[in-house]
């Protein structure tokens, strides 16, 4: 795949995401993502980004507080192996 802002390729990586659920800050670590290696914008597949949304929500209502930080291959059952994770339509975060 080419990244849509600058046309370059992109490489798969595990990343460190920040997502923001109802006034928590949540940090997701080894996060499966392909990132371009010249611009480094970072592309999370949309069936991860709802697994790892799914995960915090619940994970919410457990009354977690401040902020957290979480490993994406523990919230979602998942290996750690990047190419294991389907490669569908993608979101940008």
């Amino acid at each position: 795949m080419k990244c849509v802002f600058c046309g370059k390729d992109l490489a798969k990586n595990h990343e460190t995401i920040e997502r923001r659920i109802k006034g928590r800050l949540y940090y997701v670590k080894n996060v499966p993502a392909d990132v371009c290696k010249f611009c480094g914008e970072v592309y999370i597949d949309d069936e991860v980004v709802s697994s790892i949304n799914k995960a915090l929500e619940k994970e919410r209502q457990n009354e977690l507080t401040g902020t957290e930080v979480v490993d994406f291959r523990e919230l979602s059952g998942l290996s750690n192996n990047h190419s294991e994770t389907p490669n569908k339509k993608l979101a940008l975060i």
